[in-house]
């Protein structure tokens, strides 16, 4: 009996050759770019939500962070940064762009695979609506062109979308917190802003 040039296995590992080849060109082609968004209407005025957006330690209120931080930059507003790195989630930083009493803007960037680093874009609009403020937060990155990123891009948009949700519910219950007297996840300078004693523009200052 005479045995054919390739064996069993010799098909099956250029089977998966090839797939392997058509997976990763596909990669490739896929848009490395995401956008996601969340929108809630949080019972208080903008005054109120303005401690947790103009501040890092604001936004460790009410979003996860890494266990360990180092801070950089003044208190408040436009420049104010912190970093992190960690050995899940690798090495990252949280900057404010831009702060005004109803819109903020930020970027984190954070080191991937092979040192590439990836940048999220994000904003933050209120809307007074009667005695509460919409809140509208969107996020927009690009995961740089690497073929597996190219699939997880795929998913990114809604699953980011899904956890910036969970997050603005976590910010309702905050913001209704720091309302109490004596709230121990209260920011600097949130009681002054909450209780009128100061305005919001100047409580960037502090």
């Amino acid at each position: 009996m005479t045995r054919g040039l390739f064996g069993p296995g010799t098909i099956v590992l250029g089977g998966g050759a090839v797939l392997l080849t058509v997976f990763l060109l596909i990669g490739f082609l896929l848009p490395t770019t995401w956008e996601a968004q969340a929108e809630a209407t949080v019972p208080a005025p903008p005054a109120a939500l303005l401690p947790f957006l103009d501040s890092p330690e604001g936004w460790q209120a009410w979003t996860p962070w890494p266990d360990s931080t180092s801070r950089s930059g003044p208190e408040r507003g436009e420049g104010a940064s912190i970093s992190w790195s960690s050995r899940e989630l690798g090495s990252g930083a949280f900057r404010i762009e831009s702060s005004t009493p109803l819109a903020f803007s930020y970027t984190v960037s954070v080191e991937g695979a092979g040192g590439a680093v990836m940048e999220t874009r994000g904003s933050v609009t209120l809307s007074p609506e009667g005695a509460g403020t919409r809140v509208v937060w969107r996020e927009s990155g690009d995961l740089g062109r690497n073929p597996l990123m190219g699939y997880w891009a795929l998913s990114m948009d809604r699953a980011q979308s899904t956890e910036m949700q969970k997050s603005l519910g976590r910010l309702t219950e905050v913001v209704g917190e720091a309302a109490e007297e004596g709230s121990p996840r209260l920011p600097d300078g949130a009681a002054d802003v909450l209780d009128g004693s100061v305005r919001p523009d100047s409580a960037r200052t502090r």
